[in-house]
C-alpha cells in the first residue's frame, strides 16, 4: 500500500463510525459511563471527607468529655432501663397509695410520685459526679422522709384514718415495698451516673450516618468504574478489530488507533442525568 493511499487512524475510525452498526452506541456507552465514574469517584472523596470530619468531631467531643471514659452506658440502652426503673417505681407506689386512695384514684398520684423519685436519682447522681457530697446528703435525705410519707400513707384506711392493729402486716409489707422503691431510686441514680453524655450520642450517630453514606457512594463508583471499564474495552475491542482486519501487520496503525479511540472516549461530553 503506497504512503497516499495508507490509512490513518481518523480515516478507520471515522469510516467506522459511518459504516459499522455499533460503533457509535460502543462509542456514547463507553463516554457515559466514564463520566459517571468519574462523577462518583469526586463525590465519593467528598463523602469521604465528611465522614473523616465527622469522625474527628465524634473523638474530639469523646476526649473533651470522657476523657477516660468512666460513663460506659449507651444513652439509648440508659434510656431503655430507666423505663424499666420508671415502671417499677409505678408500681411500687401504686401499691404504697393503693390502700388510702384505692385503686383507681392512685394511677395519677403514682405517676407524679414516679417523676419525683426519678427527679432525686437524677439530682443525686448530679451532685455525685460534681462531688457535691452536702448535697448528697441532702439528697438522700429527702429521699428517706418521702419514703416515710409514703409508709404513712400506706397505712391510712381510705377515710384517712389510721389502719387498726389487725393490719400489721400490711404495714411491714409498706415499709418492705418502701425499701424497694429506695432501692430501684439508688439504682436510677448510679445508672444516670454512668450514662454517656447525649451530645456524645448525636455526634456518633451523625458520624456513622455520614460513613454509611460514603460506603455506599464508594460502592456505587466500584460499580460505575467496572461498567466503565467493559464498555471502554468493548469500544476499544471494535476498534482493534477494524485496524488488523485493514493491516493486520501494522502496529504502529493500531497503537496509533487505539489511542485516538481512548481520547475520543475522554473527549466526549454525553448528557449527565439531572442528579449530577
Amino acid at each position: 500500500m503506497s504512503p497516499d493511499h495508507r490509512p490513518t487512524p481518523a480515516t478507520i475510525i471515522g469510516e467506522l463510525l459511518t459504516s459499522h452498526p455499533e460503533a457509535a452506541s460502543l462509542l456514547a456507552e463507553a463516554s457515559h459511563w466514564r463520566a459517571l465514574a468519574m462523577c462518583s469517584a469526586v463525590s465519593t472523596r467528598v463523602k469521604f471527607t465528611a465522614a473523616q470530619a465527622a469522625r474527628l468531631a465524634y473523638e474530639e467531643l469523646r476526649h473533651r468529655l470522657e476523657p477516660r471514659r468512666r460513663h460506659p452506658v449507651h444513652f439509648g440502652l440508659g434510656l431503655l432501663l430507666l423505663l424499666v426503673v420508671a415502671a417499677g417505681l409505678t408500681m411500687l407506689v401504686l401499691i404504697e397509695l393503693s390502700d388510702w386512695l384505692g385503686g383507681s384514684r392512685s394511677a395519677l398520684p403514682a405517676l407524679a410520685a414516679t417523676a419525683v423519685w426519678l427527679t432525686v436519682a437524677w439530682l443525686a447522681a448530679l451532685a455525685v459526679l460534681r462531688r457535691r457530697w452536702a448535697l448528697v446528703t441532702a439528697v438522700i435525705g429527702t429521699a428517706i422522709l418521702l419514703e416515710l410519707l409514703l409508709v404513712a400513707l400506706h397505712g391510712l384506711s381510705p377515710g384517712g384514718t389510721p389502719a387498726g392493729a389487725q393490719d400489721h402486716d400490711s404495714t411491714v409489707f409498706g415499709i418492705l415495698t418502701g425499701a424497694f422503691i429506695l432501692v430501684l431510686t439508688a439504682g436510677a441514680a448510679v445508672l444516670m451516673a454512668h450514662m454517656e453524655s447525649p451530645s456524645l450520642l448525636a455526634a456518633r450517630q451523625r458520624w456513622h450516618r455520614a460513613r454509611a453514606a460514603y460506603e455506599e457512594e464508594a460502592a456505587t463508583h466500584q460499580a460505575d468504574a467496572e461498567t466503565a471499564a467493559v464498555a471502554v474495552q468493548a469500544w476499544l475491542g471494535l476498534v482493534r478489530a477494524r485496524v488488523t482486519e485493514i493491516a493486520a501487520d501494522d502496529e504502529r496503525l493500531l497503537c496509533d488507533a487505539v489511542a485516538l479511540a481512548a481520547v475520543l472516549v475522554e473527549r466526549s461530553r454525553p448528557e449527565l442525568p439531572p442528579s449530577w
